[in-house]
């Protein structure tokens, strides 16, 4: 009689921007002691997947970890997954990028425990059918995939692999039972096992099923105790010993190569990993829309419901392009290529488990990898400093992009504001901001707080109301009523050798029928930028109003790290996490202590300075966090204007690094 086939392994992830500390807690709760369980218990041969950034931190801090990969690789105890080295997303990188990465990994594998892998782990399981070609090209004969991605059709089974073919090119996918997963830890081992039992294999149907876990769950998660402590995952080892007149532990490389059983051809259409499809949604919290008429959501919407993920998306693509354009060198593009890939793990481009997007450390992991991506593509004393006019985000819109020595400086016209600003010496976006979403599990208190319209960019132009001040802004009461942010400012000016470009916009002032223009200039030079402002009153009466230009910063994480002082000269010391506003300033400076760099801002009048941090709620697995995403700044002004008068401010921003103390 043939017996269930059970595959059974884990896959092992870290975002590679995370602390030492966590890379080091997750070690030793749950990488170290599952090592040590199936190191006894050779009889499981499971089926392992370590993300390359993982491998390359265990290689470093614990040596010994690979070592007993190897040992047991040797003694074909275990067999190890390939995939992206860099965890990418496969559907949202480039084909040659997938198969490039795919590569690394196989390499790497190949060099540190002498054998290739022959299967693929699909970070986030997020699955296109234009994979299973990409794939192959890599030599990868077979994949997991969730059985939740499986389209509903009576055909399916999960304890039955299936074939996924494009373009000519075939891999087997194993469906992984997610149904029974889910139940580790929760149950008693032996319940795993009946669920088994009752799949009975016939002579023209053999039973594969593939059980492969969240190596993080088994351990970390607040799970050790129960997994080591009370031994859960012992005893499910010795259940499925017990139980091997029935049950064969195989390696999925091994089986395939043996297998004569006949696989149904399966076009797979797409990921309904349910927690990706709800964070992608594009609903409000609470909404009623809730109607079954609405067609299922599509992953790639978080690149639009997270304005920063789009622009995180592009700012890859961007880069992508830079990389390809390499001619020659071929030591400088390799360089590029592994930065840009760096660049690709996918935890920075949506919400995710571990809170994504939100966690600034992980969005400034993806800058900082792309834009020394971008440095090596410059060919040291050939690189000149230019402007150009690119739609950078495929809005169908062109951008208008500062590539310079010292730092880049990026322009949208929807609202005329400055969106992206790289100092190049640390790698560091300054404006790697976020916005504040909905998410249906933010709590009332967090929904009072209000939203974000708009992105936290700079030189976001408002006409303020009377009452405002910097507590309406925290609060977002303003954005209801400021226009400009979300307005399309046409290009007047767009000159490449000075360089500079000049945008203006029109807009009315608090409901009324008065009219303001606002034309501004951002001038670029080697370590400064200048916005030049011109407002204009369009109307036949005098306009006594107080305006503004709003300036959001990510600076550093560690809140004794950032700091502020107004009017240098008279060395008032302000933490950047203070609240409230400060007069008659002429010019701020902030610093980056982590990085040694230096902002400083000049005006050319005197203004009212609102500051606060600005922080967003946001969930890691079960635990609601609130954490610090940028600081807001804005000069503001009482303008006074006749019919047909003008007033002309600047500001100036100059960056640098700190002299050596």
């Amino acid at each position: 009689m043939s017996k269930v086939k059970l595959i059974f392994g884990t896959s092992n992830t870290v975002p590679s921007g995370e602390t030492e500390i966590l890379f080091e807690d997750v070690y030793q709760k749950a990488f170290k002691p599952f090592l040590t369980t199936i190191y006894n218990h050779p009889e499981i041969r499971p089926t392992l997947f370590y993300a390359g950034p993982l491998l390359e931190w265990l290689e470093k801090k614990h040596p010994e970890f690979h070592t007993v990969l190897g040992e047991m690789m040797s003694r074909k105890n275990i067999e190890m997954l390939g995939g992206g080295f860099w965890d990418p997303m496969l559907p949202l990188v480039p084909a040659p990028d997938r198969v490039g990465q795919t590569e690394v990994m196989t390499t790497y594998l190949r060099k540190k425990f002498g054998k290739r892998s022959r299967g693929s782990w699909i970070t986030g399981q997020v699955w296109e059918a234009h994979l299973a070609s990409s794939l192959r090209a890599s030599g990868m004969d077979y994949v997991f995939l969730s059985e939740r991605a499986f389209p509903s059709v009576p055909s399916f089974k999960p304890e039955s692999p299936v074939i996924a073919e494009d373009q000519g090119k075939t891999v087997v996918i194993f469906p992984v039972m997610d149904s029974l997963t889910e139940r580790f830890l929760k149950v008693p081992p032996e319940h795993i096992l009946e669920s088994l039992r009752t799949l009975e294999p016939t002579e023209d149907k053999e039973v594969v099923v593939s059980l492969i876990i969240d190596g993080r769950n088994l351990g970390g998660e607040g799970n050790h105790s129960v997994c080591y402590e009370e031994k859960w995952l012992e005893r499910f080892f010795e259940a499925v010993h017990r139980s091997r007149d029935w049950l064969e532990c195989v390696h999925p490389g091994r089986y395939i190569r043996n297998s004569n059983f006949s696989r149904e051809k399966m076009y797979v259409p797409g990921p309904t990993y349910a927690s990706l499809m709800r964070w992608s949604r594009l609903d409000n919290p609470g909404s009623a829309d809730k109607s079954s008429s609405r067609p299922s959501p599509f992953y790639r919407e978080f690149l639009t419901k997270y304005r920063e993920s789009g622009l995180l998306y592009a700012k890859m693509m961007h880069i992508e392009v830079l990389t390809n354009q390499l001619r020659g060198d071929k030591y400088r593009k390799r360089n590029a290529k592994e930065e840009l890939w760096r660049g690709q793990e996918h935890y920075a481009y949506w919400h995710g488990p571990t809170g994504g997007i939100y966690s600034s450390r992980l969005r400034h992991a993806a800058y900082s990898a792309l834009i020394e991506a971008e440095k090596a593509t410059r060919e040291r004393g050939i690189f000149k400093s230019a402007l150009s006019s690119v739609d950078f985000d495929m809005d169908g819109q062109k951008e208008f992009l500062y590539s310079g020595l010292n730092f880049n400086a990026y322009v949208h016209p929807v609202g005329g504001a400055l969106f992206e600003l790289d100092y190049l010496p640390v790698s560091r976006n300054y404006l790697a901001t976020l916005s504040r979403y909905p998410e249906e599990y933010h709590p009332p208190a967090t929904r009072e707080q209000g939203y974000d319209k708009y992105p936290r960019h700079a030189f976001l132009d408002h006409i303020l109301h009377p009452d405002d001040g910097p507590e309406s802004f925290e609060r977002n009461s303003y954005r209801s009523r400021s226009p400009f942010p979300g307005k399309r400012y046409e290009t007047l000016e767009f000159v490449r050798d000075q360089p500079r470009v000049t945008l203006r916009c029109r807009g009315p002032v608090n409901g009324s029928g008065e009219v303001l223009e606002i034309k501004k200039t951002y001038r670029f030079r080697r370590n400064n930028l200048e916005v030049d402002y011109l407002l204009t009153n369009l109307t036949p009466r005098t306009l006594s109003l107080p305006w503004g230009t709003e300036i959001n910063l990510a600076l550093s994480d560690d809140e004794d790290k950032r700091s502020i002082s107004i009017n240098t000269e008279e060395s008032k010391d302000n933490g950047t996490d203070r609240r409230g506003r400060d007069r008659d300033v002429e010019s701020w400076t902030l610093l980056d202590t982590e990085r040694d760099v230096m902002m400083l801002f000049n005006l050319s009048e005197p203004a009212e300075l609102w500051s606060f941090p600005v922080f967003a709620d946001y969930r890691v697995g079960r635990e609601l966090r609130r954490k610090y995403q940028s600081s807001f700044f804005m000069p503001c002004w009482n303008v006074e204007l006749p019919p047909l008068g003008t007033h002309s401010y600047k500001i100036s921003l100059r960056i640098g690094r700190l002299k050596s103390r």
